[in-house]
């Protein structure tokens, strides 16, 4: 619950500051950078988010249903935070913020990480594990995330997720999960 919290209050903080630039843009324009607190707190819901799936994989194992998408999406999804977690280190440590090969992990990563969730999102609406209205709710979100960017106000465009991922942490903390039975499972 607390990722998604603090995914919102990212995207929504992130939003107050000045536009940035996109593409060709950035030769005439800065691009949006945060400082503070929006960093803190998009690394702190990136990480507990991860957390989240990890607990959604964990109720895949319980319910003894749709074990390998849930293994998938998990491991996609840390394979794309490890990947843009590796860029901004080396952007950080070597660069002083302006690593020209940012693209190379920053694409790779965030398409690692939507295909992941879309994964768990699957899951969530195949194992009946939590209700099918947050596996509906968590894949639009999921496929919203497409259109973000943290250089205009389509960073908004988090928020939906962040929300989508405090519904599930609910659930998942109130003891909520397992309230449907699964769809039958397909033969293969």
């Amino acid at each position: 619950m607390l990722g998604g919290v603090l995914c919102v209050l990212a995207a929504f903080l992130h939003n107050l500051e000045p536009i940035g630039c996109i593409g060709l843009e950035c030769e005439t324009r800065a691009m949006r950078t945060s400082t503070g607190f929006v960093p803190l707190a998009a690394s702190a819901a990136s990480l507990l988010i991860l957390v989240g799936v990890a607990g959604m994989t964990l109720l895949a194992r319980r319910s003894g249903q749709y074990l390998k998408l849930a293994n998938a999406g998990l491991i996609t999804a840390a394979v794309g935070f490890i990947l843009l977690f590796t860029g901004a280190l080396i952007q950080t440590a070597f660069f002083a913020g302006d690593f020209p090969g940012m693209p190379y992990f920053v694409i790779p990563g965030l398409l690692a990480i939507i295909a992941g969730l879309l994964m768990i999102g699957v899951f969530i609406l195949l194992s009946g594990v939590l209700p099918r209205w947050l596996g509906i709710f968590f894949v639009v979100s999921t496929v919203a995330l497409l259109a973000a960017n943290e250089q205009t106000p389509a960073v908004l465009l988090a928020i939906p997720f962040g929300l989508a991922m405090v519904a599930a942490g609910y659930y998942m903390w109130a003891g909520a999960a397992a309230v449907q039975p699964p769809l039958p499972e397909a033969a293969g």
